[in-house]
């Protein structure tokens, strides 16, 4: 029998990360390029690091080479574990129960902007690590987050069934192109009515108050 998937996105769908990744971001970058950067024009909600590296990249004129991109991954989860071990991420509300609850009956992936590294490092700064598989698509994966879930889903198996959990409209049409249930969750920058507006399957203001989502897993 195959296994069931729940794939999630992370930063304001299960925590918040105080803005220890921005910084990160900016010191990776120096190593990589040699130049100081002006990140407060960037928007992550919903984005992937490897397209805000490209951008920030154009944005600066300069050529974004593997050997670069090489070094700035290597070199951003280094800043983030830094900056997380003195400002560890806030998880949201109910985001624990839920995810022990479901995961006796789901296996958990992910589906994050973030690069491999810093997702899961993310989620043990947050005490999350142990609820999720390695499965998932990343920001160092691609810089479209449709193609990122299709790969998710083929790491996994193509699992039939799958749900994708995000907060961002960016996570709504990547679950709807990839055939999976969307649910929005109303934790990040965008509000009820922006979600909505998307269509979604199911919509979640907070993980204290999901029963129906858990209704809709049949956990």
């Amino acid at each position: 029998m195959t296994s069931r998937y729940i794939f999630c996105d992370i930063d304001g769908t299960l925590l918040y990360a105080k803005g220890s990744g921005r910084p990160a971001f900016a010191a990776a970058f120096f190593d990589a390029f040699g130049i100081e950067i002006e990140m407060g024009h960037i928007n992550f909600a919903g984005a992937t690091d490897l397209g805000v590296l490209a951008q920030l990249a154009a944005e600066n004129h300069l050529e974004l080479t593997p050997e670069k991109s090489a070094r700035f991954f290597e070199r951003m989860p280094v800043y983030l574990d830094e900056n997380m071990t003195r400002w560890p991420p806030v998880v949201f509300p109910g985001v624990g129960a839920f995810l022990q609850r479901v995961s006796k009956h789901w296996k958990l992936g992910l589906v994050s902007g973030n690069i491999r590294q810093t997702s899961y490092l993310k989620l043990k700064h947050g005490g999350l690590l142990d609820y999720f598989t390695d499965i998932g698509g990343f920001g160092d994966d691609f810089s479209d987050r449709n193609k990122m879930a299709a790969l998710a889903l083929e790491r996994a198996g193509h699992p039939q069934g799958s749900f994708l959990l995000g907060d961002t409209p960016s996570d709504i049409g990547a679950a709807k192109v990839n055939g999976m249930t969307s649910v929005a969750v109303c934790n990040g920058q965008f509000d009820r009515a922006a979600l909505e507006a998307e269509g979604p399957d199911l919509i979640v203001d907070s993980f204290e108050d999901a029963e129906h989502l858990f209704q809709a897993l049949e956990v």
